[in-house]
């Protein structure tokens, strides 16, 4: 059984139990007469009472007062201990032990302060290791040279820079980017979403608290449609009336274009290496986010998702265990070695706004199929077309191989000398990220497309005499 571990990002403070039940809310509170609500609690009144609504405890990590001090809570650290006790409550490991894995922005003293507030909760803290460190030792195989990893939290930004040795991974820097806040972007697309719903129905969502929360409750589930190349339909009833329209991509993001312009602007003044850049599904999220810091820093951006945190952990698994009562910080972690003694090379550069293909892919091929192996068919839903001879191949269309599936024109298939590539025509997601223009195609390697998000697939057919 692996530990229960905190992530303590206070844009989702997550709780993961030994057994792997998960807990998870946004680092709020909310004083309302006597009661503390916390987290998802909170997150209800956050556009209805905004200036009531904390969410600095976990950004500032000190015991500074309140501007307002309650009776169950008096501190910033008060208010980090009743959410890390509420979800340690909610979802409790028998083993009564948890780790922590925390952002790398945190300086000594701030940790000091956090392992004596996880002291006064009802678990005892085994382990203390940095977050993004943790997530990357569990993303797969990782391309040779270093990596830095862009995160995000509500007030504030972050980029971890990583080096990579023959058996460790060491952290090597960690920069603050404010331009990065979670609520900053969340506002600009409020702000978008709000001048769209003025424009078509004369309907001002942000002219009252009420209506400004429906507007921040529905966000996350159209951030979610847009990013699938969807246009869905956005709807408010205030007072008994409806509102409803439909969300314009390109409208939205020419309106957020600002906003996504500093943020690039801000990771162009740092130090970035000249490696692997990864995006936070944090960040990730935000409809053409990827793809606006992919073309403006001139190099892919590899997805980077939580659950590679608990993958991070499993593997890492009793190594990441300290001395109760005098932990060490963890910056850098133990590399499983490879079955050939190599790491992975560094995948050839994709065009700068087309995400590179993911590093994952290679591990969904059978061990008996070597990774160099052509493709000899493109999977497309439950067809699969031949390549051999072929230059091009139309996805789609009422013309072409593809025709009995019935679909609009999706794009096509390009042959080089390089390989493989995706046109594009329709919306395109790899591994959960946006593809803007021309993808570079690995075997086994799943695209999805369309609004239907319908998989396509490079595979290789073994003859059966091998």
């Amino acid at each position: 059984m692996t530990l229960a571990t905190f992530e303590l990002n206070d844009g989702g403070l997550r709780l993961r139990t030994g057994a792997g039940q998960e807990q998870c809310e946004p680092g709020l509170a909310l004083a309302q007469g006597q009661d503390l609500l916390l987290g998802h609690a909170a997150a209800a009144w956050v556009r209805r009472e905004p200036a009531k609504v904390m969410n600095e405890h976990f950004h500032r990590l000190s015991t500074d007062p309140l501007p307002q001090p309650l009776e169950r809570a008096r501190t910033h650290a008060d208010l980090i201990h009743a959410q890390l006790q509420g979800l340690w409550q909610a979802g409790a490991d028998p083993s009564g032990e948890a780790l922590l894995a925390v952002p790398g922005t945190w300086n000594r003293e701030q940790l000091a302060l956090l392992l004596g507030i996880a002291d006064a909760c009802a678990f005892d803290a085994v382990g203390l290791v940095d977050s993004a460190l943790l997530t990357l030792a569990g993303a797969g195989p990782l391309a040779r040279g270093p990596h830095a990893v862009i995160d995000g939290g509500l007030h504030q930004g972050l980029v971890s820079s990583f080096a990579q040795h023959p058996e460790q991974l060491e952290r090597t820097g960690v920069s603050p980017v404010p331009a990065a806040a979670l609520t900053d972007l969340e506002d600009c697309w409020l702000s978008a979403i709000a001048d769209q719903f003025v424009a078509e129905t004369r309907f001002d969502p942000l002219h009252t608290g009420a209506s400004e929360q429906a507007l921040f409750d529905a966000l996350p589930g159209w951030l979610e449609a847009l990013s699938r190349g969807e246009t869905p339909e956005a709807a408010l009833t205030v007072n008994g009336q409806r509102f409803a329209l439909t969300l314009q991509r390109g409208a939205l993001l020419g309106k957020v274009r600002g906003r996504y312009d500093a943020f690039l602007e801000a990771l162009s003044a740092q130090a970035l290496p000249e490696g692997t850049l990864w995006l936070h599904e944090r960040l990730g999220r935000f409809p053409g986010l990827a793809a606006h810091l992919s073309e403006g820093l001139g190099q892919p951006l590899q997805p980077l998702s939580g659950a590679q945190l608990w993958a991070g952990l499993e593997a890492q698994g009793q190594g990441l265990r300290g001395t109760v009562g005098a932990l060490s910080y963890l910056t850098t972690l133990a590399l499983p070695a490879r079955q050939d003694g190599q790491p992975l090379e560094t995948p050839a550069p994709a065009l700068p706004h087309a995400p590179a293909p993911s590093l994952g892919a290679a591990s969904e091929m059978p061990n008996a199929l070597d990774a160099t192996a052509a493709p000899t068919h493109v999977l497309l839903g439950w067809l699969a077309l031949p390549l051999k001879g072929q230059a091009t191949l139309p996805v789609g269309g009422a013309e072409g191989p593809t025709k009995t599936l019935g679909l609009p024109q999706l794009g096509h298939l390009e042959h080089s000398e390089a390989g493989w590539r995706l046109m594009p025509e329709a919306p395109a997601r790899l591994e959960g990220v946006p593809v803007a223009g021309p993808l570079p195609l690995a075997l086994g390697q799943t695209v999805y497309l369309g609004t239907e998000a319908l998989p396509l697939r490079l595979i290789h057919v073994q003859a059966a005499d091998g």
